[in-house]
């Protein structure tokens, strides 16, 4: 600390005693303050008495009555706690489509099982497994404690092949009941209601909403533990928003504060759901985490929750109407569903893509291929159909691509021509080049348009085939199902390949090398361009290995017919014939378009500034 500071504390210790010093009170002044605090004191003891005298009477008053709600809030929490001790019983209902177990203990649903499928090890197909599925309402007493649905045994009201009741029941006027309710007309629905009778006196007033907490970790169901991963999900549905869904790839957590319709627990391809047209209040929360066991024997996939409230003001009967769905991710099935739920848009937890290509998906690939399914025994085969209806669909654009290739391929000496004459100076080559397409009527960009208007097809059957259920366990040819990889495994792995042969790829992988040899050859394509158009199938052996093999024969048998194509067009097209087209455009007198005189000024104004600063 320098000479300077110490000057300064100094100086504001001396100011600050000064201040001290100069404002404290004289020996008098003290005096009549202490005088003033004696007298406040002695007011301020007898108003203490006399508020103590009434309080006395007031409690001897009221003892009796405080007494009397103390005994009968012990005696409603005695009543529920009589239900905390019990034997826990198993409780199966079952339909065609589901087998739903039930425990005693919390009146709840803790397993369901899909009677029509199987695992990919040909075992049970469990969506919520015992053990790993939980589900159970909480709500607060008058003593301002939590209870919790799962923590009382339930008694079974009402059993039948296609009814399950529980109640906690103090009498007959005064309980709470689950009911879970099937119909074999509703395939894989079930509903739930719950119901709140003469209960007011058992909930805590103020603080009296119903909370339903629901925490499952979903199984394994395919042979790819990497697709079941990434295709598991929390998918939501807001009353006026599309179905929205969280992350999949990482931990993610949501808090919604407008109603919500559904909430739906989503596999590749089952999907466990919770609706309802009212009930599901706001406030609900989301949570998904990541997988907690990585050992290779485990089925778990990522631990998923849901919590949503319904509201109880105190009524005398509370009713809430619930629906489950436990079943495929089948667009036609989801579509057809009835929960009750206006525009539930339940087809929407398919992730079919964004924009066009879910619209090619929905309009197109799934009508079509719902047509072909109810004809065709074999998916294969349907595929296949599917193919050769899309590539004939699209087969003017191939032709009209074809051609353009075609005129450019015969103008190609005289595009090298002037690129020799004019060197380096890309401004000159490229107006000579415009000047040439425009005698002889060929647009460069005629050959691109129609193979980018086929993009949106190419891209909608590479979102489709990875989660179409219509594949799973289908067998085809030596794939035993189309909806994974159809290959061996190697027992090693290869960097960027994997560790398993994908057939249908490898014949992808090849058929695409020969088509991209004859369309080099059709265009005479040469330089990094035609190297490039090699590396493009490679690149794709790799990351097309690991995907569903129904996707990867699709793009195989897309190449063979447009092998076909391109076969049937070359025979039928007249190289000569073009050549005498390019000639008689020649002659006829050129009509500029206003997009080409625009693009002559800014390449001539773009040219007279690089005179300028050549000048300069």
């Amino acid at each position: 600390m320098d000479r300077n500071t110490v000057i300064g504390f100094s100086l504001i210790f001396l100011i600050l005693a000064g201040y001290y010093w100069y404002t404290a009170p004289s020996p008098e002044e003290q005096a009549r303050m202490q005088e003033m605090r004696d007298s406040i004191a002695l007011v301020e003891k007898r108003a203490s008495d006399s508020l103590a005298l009434v309080a006395q009477k007031e409690t001897q008053n009221s003892s009796v009555a405080v007494s009397d709600a103390a005994n009968e809030t012990a005696s409603k929490s005695q009543e529920l706690a009589a239900f905390e001790k019990g034997t826990d019983s198993i409780i199966i209902l079952k339909n065609k489509q589901l087998t739903l177990r039930f425990h005693t203990q919390g009146g709840s649903l803790n397993s369901v099982k899909l009677n029509e499928y199987k695992r990919s090890d040909k075992t049970d197909l469990e969506l919520l497994v015992d053990g790993k599925n939980n589900m159970g309402w909480t709500w607060t007493d008058q003593k301002g404690q939590e209870l919790n649905s799962r923590n009382f045994f339930w008694e079974v009201s009402e059993c039948s092949d296609s009814v399950m009741a529980f109640r906690l029941s103090v009498n007959e006027n005064q309980y709470i009941e689950q009911r879970y309710v099937i119909n074999e007309n509703k395939p894989y629905v079930v509903d739930y209601d719950v119901n709140v009778i003469g209960f007011s006196n058992y909930v805590r007033r103020g603080n009296s909403d119903f909370r339903f907490d629901w925490a499952a970790t979903l199984q394994k169901q395919e042979r790819d533990m990497k697709w079941e991963e990434q295709h598991t999900a929390i998918v939501y549905k807001l009353s006026e928003e599309s179905p929205t869904t969280l992350t999949t790839t990482e931990e993610a957590e949501e808090l919604l504060k407008s109603p919500v319709k559904w909430i739906a627990f989503k596999q590749q391809y089952f999907t466990a759901l919770i609706g309802s047209s009212a009930d599901i209040s706001t406030d609900a929360k989301l949570t998904m985490k990541m997988k907690t066991d990585n050992s290779d024997s485990s089925l778990d996939i990522k631990p998923l929750s849901a919590r949503i409230f319904m509201e109880y003001k105190g009524e005398e009967n509370r009713n809430a109407a619930y629906h489950f769905y436990f079943g495929p991710n089948h667009y036609k099935t989801l579509e057809n569903t009835d929960l009750g739920v206006a525009n539930a848009e339940l087809e929407r937890i398919i992730p079919l893509g964004w924009g066009i290509f879910g619209w090619v998906n929905r309009g197109v690939v799934i009508p079509v291929f719902s047509t072909l399914d109810g004809i065709i025994g074999s998916t294969g085969i349907i595929i296949m159909l599917l193919t050769i209806i899309i590539k004939t669909l699209l087969l003017p654009l191939v032709y009209k691509s074809y051609i353009s290739t075609a005129k450019m391929r015969i103008l190609k000496p005289e595009i090298e021509a002037i690129k020799e004459k004019h060197g380096n100076d890309l401004q000159k080559t490229q107006q000579e080049n415009m000047a040439l397409y425009k005698k002889a009527g060929v647009s460069p960009l005629s050959g691109c348009v129609p193979m980018l208007l086929q993009l949106p097809i190419l891209f909608a059957m590479f979102q489709f085939f990875p989660v179409a259920f219509e594949l799973r366990q289908k067998a085809f040819l030596w794939a035993a199902d189309l909806s994974q990889y159809d290959g061996p495994s190697l027992g090693f792995s290869i960097p960027f390949y994997g560790d398993h042969v994908s057939f249908f790829t490898l014949l992808m992988t090849v058929s695409t090398l020969i088509y991209t040899h004859l369309n080099n050859q059709i265009s005479g394509v040469t330089g990094q361009m035609k190297y490039i158009g090699y590396f493009m199938p490679v690149i794709f052996l790799g990351v097309l290995n690991d995907y569903a093999s129904g996707l990867t024969w699709y793009y195989f048998v897309s190449n063979m017919i447009t092998f076909g194509q391109q076969f049937v067009i070359r025979k039928t097209v007249d190289d000569q014939k073009l050549h005498a087209q390019i000639a008689a455009a020649r002659k006829k007198p050129a009509k500029k378009s206003k997009f080409q005189e625009r693009m002559e000024l800014a390449m001539k104004a773009s040219q007279d500034r690089s005179k300028g600063l050549k000048r300069k």
